[in-house]
């Protein structure tokens, strides 16, 4: 493959990592407030 095709490559592949570790990170937060409304309405807060 040339050097060219390798390097974007490689760039797109961080940018892509970053995008996926965000993803789980704005899922992670979902899920959180998710189980806290769940924890509040089950204790009658």
């Amino acid at each position: 493959m040339k050097d060219c095709c390798k390097i974007r490559n490689e760039k797109e592949q961080k940018i892509s990592g970053f995008k996926k570790s965000f993803n789980y990170i704005i899922y992670g937060i979902i899920a959180l407030i998710i189980m806290a409304a769940l924890w509040l309405q089950l204790t009658g807060n």
